[in-house]
């Protein structure tokens, strides 16, 4: 965008008049650079405010949206000009420019939607609806239309009896507000979509709210539940808005983390890959099987991915997991068993040293994990948990290292791994981020923790 704005205002004197040795020959002076600066922020500002990129906006709004926006650009492209660039202000250079201008907006908003819709369709939020009555109608016809391909609605919540609700709803009733718990264990839910009148469930409202944050879902509220307090209206986000001012910084700090882990997991792979030769050449050399053991975790959303590591135990390690049980070591749904006899004598040297986890540089880079964030689980693991409250952990993106990593690791009890999980997830920034990782080369050397 800052590239075409400059091309628009800086090289306006060159693009419609002249040859092409000319406008490849031109130069862009400061002033022309701030100017195309401006001309960006206007730009995105301009048609933001005007809701041109509302992806729930009419053809008809859309249209007129654009018009209006072009309309004051092309003003301000004419003032610049006529003070700069007297030369260029011809009628044929403004008709170019305003079709420039259509053309990129119109390919945009196309381009734009298929995409958000075609990835939205990939891996669709899957919701709960709390609610029955009129408000939960409301919600479920949104989702049938407008939300199809990006919302998978799993069913309803509510203590009214079945017999109660319409037809529709009841057939896809999924139990009271007690059931709740259990449901976002059994169940992956992303959504929780608050939809009853606030007056009469208040209170339900709020036990509804507890659980599913406590569990780490998000919860959306119909955007007409607040409507009587006008003014006043709770700062939660409506099925209806896809983002508030805060989510959009929040995504704005995401971003941030994806392109540090990006970044450092390439980085990461190319300088140590003839590292990853040797590691390899050993586990190959001191026992048979894979070099690598993938094994399938539960991340981010609760989505189930392959996780790779240098395999440290013999090829048939999950298979003897079973006649192990009574010899675990560790309180809580997690195995550890620090004289584990499946582990080879050269995986003991690279779980020691944390070098059989390396490989998860790819994870990262595909986007599974990041380099920071709760320790991705097994599913047997996951399988064990007996409250909803042990989900929240799979409301950020899992990490290859992170608070328990770097504050004793097996040394430290499964309750206290969720309160420093809890409290990652609580505190998060990139700075956090950034002292973790330097405290994680420092506990790799001592090998603290590491069994």
């Amino acid at each position: 965008m800052f590239a075409l704005g400059i091309t628009i205002i800086g090289l306006m004197p060159h693009i419609f008049s002249g040859t092409l040795g000319q406008l490849t020959a031109a130069r862009v002076t400061l002033v022309d650079a701030v100017a195309g600066l401006v001309f960006v922020f206007v730009w995105q500002y301009c048609f933001s405010l005007l809701s041109l990129y509302d992806k729930f906006a009419t053809i008809p709004s859309r249209t007129a949206a654009m018009l209006q926006g072009i309309s004051i650009l092309m003003i301000l492209v004419m003032t610049y000009c006529r003070f700069m660039h007297p030369s260029v202000l011809t009628w044929r250079a403004l008709g170019n420019t305003m079709l420039a201008l259509i053309c990129y907006e119109t390919l945009r908003i196309t381009l734009s939607a298929y995409l958000l819709d075609w990835i939205a369709a990939r891996d669709p939020r899957r919701a709960v609806i709390l609610g029955s009555g009129r408000r939960a109608g409301k919600a479920w016809r949104a989702i049938r239309i407008r939300y199809r391909s990006s919302i998978q609605l799993l069913g309803f919540v509510d203590d009214r009896e079945p017999g109660e609700m319409s037809p529709d709803v009841a057939s896809r009733y999924l139990g009271g507000l007690d059931d709740l718990s259990s449901l976002l264990l059994r169940e992956v839910v992303d959504l929780i979509l608050i939809a009853m009148p606030i007056k009469s469930c208040y209170p339900l409202m709020q036990r509804a709210v507890h659980i599913a944050e406590s569990a780490g879902v998000r919860v959306l509220y119909l955007d007409d539940i607040y409507a009587t307090r006008k003014q006043n209206v709770d700062p939660q986000l409506t099925i209806f808005r896809e983002l508030a001012p805060d989510q959009e910084r929040y995504l704005t700090f995401l971003a941030a983390k994806r392109v540090v882990d990006v970044v450092g997991a390439a980085i990461g792979l190319v300088i140590l890959s003839p590292l990853f030769l040797c590691l390899a050449i050993g586990v190959k050399a001191t026992s048979s099987g894979p070099v690598f053991f993938c094994q399938e975790r539960y991340g981010y959303r609760r989505r189930r991915f392959k996780m790779i590591k240098f395999r440290s135990m013999v090829h048939n390690a999950e298979m003897l997991l079973p006649d192990l049980e009574h010899a675990n070591e560790a309180t809580g749904p997690i195995f550890k068993m620090r004289n584990d006899p499946r582990v080879t004598r050269f995986g003991r040297l690279i779980r020691s040293t944390s070098l059989d986890e390396l490989p998860q540089l790819w994870n990262v880079l595909t986007g599974d994990m990041s380099l920071v964030g709760p320790r991705p689980m097994s599913v047997r693991d996951v399988s064990l948990f007996d409250e909803a409250a042990l989900m929240r952990r799979f409301s950020v993106r899992p990490g290859m290292t992170g608070l328990w990593q770097v504050s004793g690791r097996s040394e430290v009890g499964f309750d206290e791994w969720v309160r420093m999980d809890n409290r990652y997830i609580d505190g998060w920034s990139l700075g956090l981020d950034l002292k973790i990782l330097a405290r994680t080369v420092g506990t790799v050397i001592k090998r603290s923790g590491a069994i």
